[in-house]
């Protein structure tokens, strides 16, 4: 049931480099423009600039290069967990499989009002301890 893989963007220099490539790509190409929503398998899921920069600045893992992984998975995961946290909030777990070395983690804020919050690549084993919680959805496959 994994998906086909999807070609990675090349990474930015810099912090602001990296945020401009992952805006660009979720539709927020204008400064001006400071969320989107996207479509997914349970409703809308606003993208906010001001929320991409904790995502990008860990430079060494480049994390704008997976971006296309990201939105395909907040459109079309194979699974999607609400995950308790310790300080009693939720959030929701979107996970994306490839027929790749990389899978794909994205983490939807529910107290902010579904909120994109974090897309962190993975390998399989790494991504399966995300696996917890409610399963709210699982994408089947048709024969």
């Amino acid at each position: 049931m994994r998906a086909r893989p999807l070609e990675e963007v090349a990474a930015g220099n810099d912090v602001e480099a990296a945020i401009d490539i992952v805006a660009m790509h979720f539709g927020i190409a204008h400064s001006s423009c400071s969320e989107v929503e996207v479509a997914s398998p349970l409703g809308q899921i606003a993208i906010r600039r001001s929320c991409l920069q904790h995502i990008v600045e860990k430079r060494q893992d480049a994390r704008e290069r997976y971006v296309r992984f990201a939105l395909d998975t907040l459109m079309g995961p194979l699974e999607i967990w609400r995950v308790a946290y310790s300080d009693c909030s939720a959030r929701l777990a979107f996970i994306g499989a490839y027929e790749s070395r990389r899978q794909m983690l994205v983490v939807v804020n529910i107290q902010a009002g579904n909120v994109l919050w974090n897309f962190m690549q993975t390998d399989a084993k790494a991504l399966n301890k995300h696996r917890h919680g409610e399963l709210l959805y699982k994408r089947y496959e048709l024969l």
